[in-house]
C-alpha cells in the first residue's frame, strides 16, 4: 500500500497541474475549430468551448480567491452539470446521425431525450430529500447524469458496431466521450466510497485525468483537416 504521505503529495500535484495540462489540451481541442472544414459539428464546438470555460473557471476563481468557497461551490456546480446537459443534446444529435447511416428510425432520440430529462430531475429531487446543501444536490445530480451519459454511449457503440463502414468523426467523438464518461464515473465512485483514503483517491483522479486526456486525443484527431476525406475505417 502506497505511504499515506506520498499519496498526499501526489494528489496535492495532481490537483494543482491537473487542471493547467487539461486546458493545454482543451486549447488544442478548440484550436482545431479555427479551419472552417470543422466547423460541422456546431453542438461539439459548443461542448468544447464550455469545457474549457469550466475549467478556466474552476482554476483561476480559486487560485485569485475571486469569490468565497461556498458561495462558487453552487456556480461552479450548476455550470458543470449544465455543461454535462450540453454534452447529452450533442450524443443524442450523433446518435440521430448514426440511425440515419443505418437507414433505421431516429425517433427513439426524442424518448430518449425525454427519459433523460426523467433521470435528471428524479435524482435531483431525490438528493434534496436529506436537507443536504444546493450545490451537494446539484453535484450528484451531476454525478448520475454522468453514468447515464456512459449508458448512452453504450447503447451508440451498439449502433455503430452494426455498421461495416463507420464514419471516422463520428467513431472518434463517441470514442472520446466513452473514454471521458467512464473516468469520470470511476473517479466519482472512488470518492464518494472511499473520501478518506488518500491513495484511492489519487487513483481515481489519474484514472479521471488520463481518461480525460485520451478524450481530448481521440477529438483532436477526430477533427484533423484532412479526416472527412480519408476512407472510412472498417471493422473487419
Amino acid at each position: 500500500m502506497m505511504d499515506q504521505t506520498v499519496a498526499q503529495t501526489l494528489f496535492s500535484w495532481l490537483s494543482d497541474f491537473g487542471p493547467y495540462l487539461a486546458m493545454l489540451g482543451q486549447a488544442l481541442v478548440l484550436s482545431r475549430y479555427l479551419d472552417t472544414r470543422n466547423r460541422d459539428y456546431p453542438l461539439a464546438i459548443l461542448f468544447s468551448f464550455v469545457l474549457f470555460l469550466v475549467t478556466v473557471i474552476g482554476v483561476v476563481v480559486p487560485f485569485f480567491q475571486l469569490f468565497p468557497q461556498l458561495e462558487f461551490l453552487p456556480f461552479y456546480t450548476t455550470l458543470d452539470l449544465t455543461m454535462h446537459i450540453l454534452l447529452l443534446a450533442l450524443m443524442l444529435q450523433l446518435l440521430q446521425r448514426t440511425l440515419r447511416s443505418l437507414d433505421s428510425s431516429t425517433s427513439i432520440t426524442l424518448p430518449l431525450a425525454i427519459l433523460s430529462c426523467v433521470v435528471a430531475a428524479t435524482a435531483y429531487f431525490y438528493f434534496g430529500l436529506g436537507g443536504q446543501r444546493e450545490y451537494v444536490r446539484v453535484f450528484r445530480t451531476r454525478q448520475v447524469v454522468s453514468f447515464w451519459l456512459v449508458l448512452i454511449n453504450l447503447y451508440w457503440w451498439t449502433l455503430l458496431l452494426r455498421r461495416r463502414q463507420l464514419d471516422r468523426r463520428i467513431l472518434l467523438l463517441s470514442a472520446g466521450i466513452g473514454l471521458m464518461m467512464t473516468g469520470q464515473v470511476i473517479s466519482d465512485g472512488v470518492n464518494t466510497l472511499y473520501k478518506n483514503n488518500i491513495p484511492l483517491k489519487l487513483t481515481g483522479g489519474l484514472v479521471m485525468y488520463a481518461t480525460h486526456f485520451a478524450c481530448l486525443y481521440t477529438w483532436f484527431n477526430a477533427f484533423r483537416p484532412n479526416n472527412a476525406l480519408q476512407g472510412k475505417p472498417s471493422l473487419t
